[in-house]
């Protein structure tokens, strides 16, 4: 919010509360000056100083000495006359001196509020700034501390990752460098080539551990594009049985599908499908996994609910399913990218994601906004 506006706000609102108690004043001086007007007021009372009035015109004719007086006296009468018959007249006379009252005190208001209003926008446009300040440094402290943090976890994957393989290879160089010296040339050239091909093994999961990381270093940019999530669905499962063929896929879509459409990267919503579904395929490697795929939709969203019959997520876990390097299986070939990169693709379709366990089998709910 701008300094103009606050201390426009705070003029208002300064004004309002001075100039509330003046109107109410105002309003209540009138009343009860009407009130003690009509009060006041009495026929008989008139007619008296009418009659009064006759009287002195009576008398200034017949003593001429003291027509003076007498004129005088009936002028007065005619004062109070003017006073008791014409009520209006009187209010009017006082609420004319008293509007110049109220108008004095309604201009100060206005001085006063403008002045406090100047006053207050900038000390609280000052404590603003400095608490924006201070959050902006502290947002950024914990953002560095963030990263920083996720940087130490990635190496320290990265270095167990690496150090699991260079341990045997270490052993084989090393038995193969005794071996040299104690075998005959035959039994040296057997050791050699069991120690070649272990070697290349270990080698080869290196090469793979770090393709992965690189994988996921480079995702590419999600490429929206106007879909029938519906017919997403269906190209993609096609696909998906052919990669799990021991897995089961149940579909429940709604009647009205062709009217269905949201913003989706056609490329990127086939790897989230193979994450998940691998995920479930991969957790329960003894049986042969059933899918439940439902669509539902509302006025705002899609929704996309994938369930299967397998064993849950340990609950130890659950609530960090999508971090990186998190994962329940304990092959060395598992690294725990997979759900971590379906967050990072349904975030960026403008999407939420969520686990739930239902029934005692995991569930994970997609979001998508719709277009209407």
């Amino acid at each position: 919010m701008s300094d103009r506006k606050i201390e426009f706000l705070l003029f208002l609102t300064i004004l309002v509360v001075c100039a509330l108690p003046l109107a109410a004043a105002f309003y209540l001086i009138d009343d009860a000056l009407q009130r003690s007007l009509n009060l006041g007021f009495n026929p008989q009372v008139v007619h008296s100083l009418d009659i009064a009035a006759q009287n002195l015109k009576t008398l200034k004719g017949v003593d001429p000495p003291h027509e003076r007086e007498y004129r005088q006296e009936f002028e007065e009468i005619q004062d109070l006359t003017r006073i008791y018959s014409q009520p209006q007249w009187v209010k009017n006379t006082i609420l004319g001196s008293l509007k110049i009252y109220f108008g004095l005190g309604l201009a100060g208001a206005v001085l006063v509020a403008l002045l406090v209003a100047a006053a207050l926008s900038r000390r609280i446009s000052h404590s603003y700034r400095a608490t924006f300040t201070d959050l902006m440094a502290h947002r950024e402290r914990v953002r560095y501390l963030e990263e920083m943090s996720s940087w130490q976890e990635m190496a320290k994957v990265l270095a167990h990752e690496i150090k699991n393989p260079l341990t045997p290879i270490e052993v084989l160089v090393t038995s193969l460098t005794k071996a040299h010296l104690i075998k005959t040339s035959p039994e040296f050239q057997e050791q050699l080539n069991q120690t070649q091909i272990m070697v290349a093994e270990e080698i080869g999961y290196l090469k793979r551990t770090v393709s992965r990381f690189s994988d996921f270093a480079k995702l590419p940019e999600v490429q929206l594009a106007e879909a029938n999530p519906v017919d997403v669905l269906a190209q993609h499962l096609a696909a998906v049985r052919t990669r799990f063929g021991t897995a089961r896929f149940v579909l429940e879509m709604p009647e009205s599908r062709s009217k269905i459409r949201s913003r989706i990267d056609l490329s990127l919503f086939r790897q989230v499908l193979m994450n998940i579904i691998a995920n479930g395929v991969e957790a329960n490697p003894a049986s042969a996994v059933t899918f439940s795929i439902a669509l539902t939709t509302s006025a705002e969203a899609v929704r996309i609910t994938i369930t299967n019959d397998g064993e849950p997520v340990p609950a130890e876990i659950a609530s960090r399913i999508f971090d990186p390097y998190i994962s329940s299986k304990r092959d060395k070939d598992n690294m725990g990218l997979g759900l971590a990169i379906v967050k990072k693709i349904i975030i960026e379709h403008g999407g939420e994601i969520a686990y739930a366990e239902r029934a005692g089998h995991p569930q994970f709910i997609i979001s998508l906004p719709r277009l209407s």
